[in-house]
């Protein structure tokens, strides 16, 4: 992820653990979209997992409330490398376009065996 720090006190750029947990919005929308793992993990350990999902399955408030949250970067890095299996060409087209990037969509990649 954008801004990971080696040491793991950095989620995105400017955003420690500490206040990434106590942002209350940034909780709910973890537990809504990552129900199978607790939120302050998601939050903390995860959160491309959580950015995946809403990219995914978000609803437009809940997209612009992550967006407003951590910014634009992690959306951007699984721009860059989508995790196999987890956003359709769908969605990967409509986010390509909407965080205004140029040139080639990119396509969901599918593992087999």
């Amino acid at each position: 992820m954008t801004g990971a720090a080696a040491n793991g006190k950095f989620l995105v750029e400017g955003l420690t653990v500490k206040h990434a947990i106590e942002n209350k919005r940034l909780l709910e929308l973890a537990a809504k979209y990552v129900w199978w793992t607790s939120p302050e993990i998601t939050v903390s350990e995860n959160i491309d997992k959580l950015v995946a999902n809403v990219m995914e399955l978000g609803t437009w408030e809940d997209a612009v409330a992550l967006l407003d949250t951590i910014g634009a970067d992690p959306f951007l890095d699984l721009l860059n490398a989508p995790p196999v299996g987890a956003i359709s060409n769908k969605s990967l087209a409509f986010w390509h376009h909407r965080l205004g990037r140029e040139g080639k969509v990119p396509k969901s990649r599918r593992r087999f065996g």
